[in-house]
């Protein structure tokens, strides 16, 4: 017996409908797994890069003049 005939057979159709449906059904669900793993992966650059930007923009606002070393602020102690 062939493989086509046996696909015919009344056993046969059954086995590749619910073959076929398995196989929808992981397929579907790994493309939904694949989309929410980018989405939480660009989630987390877009979190990160905008970290990084506001971390370079603290450290530019800093006055770092020799000026105002000798300056009194408010932790100086007596």
């Amino acid at each position: 017996m062939s493989f086509i005939s046996w696909l015919m057979s009344p056993f046969g159709r059954i086995f590749g409908a619910i073959g076929a449906l398995l196989i929808a059904v992981l397929t579907i669900y790994g493309k939904g797994r694949r989309d929410a793993r980018q989405k939480i992966e660009g989630e987390a650059n877009a979190d990160a890069f905008k970290r990084t930007q506001d971390a370079i923009r603290a450290g530019d606002a800093v006055n770092v003049s020799p000026d105002r070393v000798r300056d009194r602020d408010k932790h100086q102690r007596d």
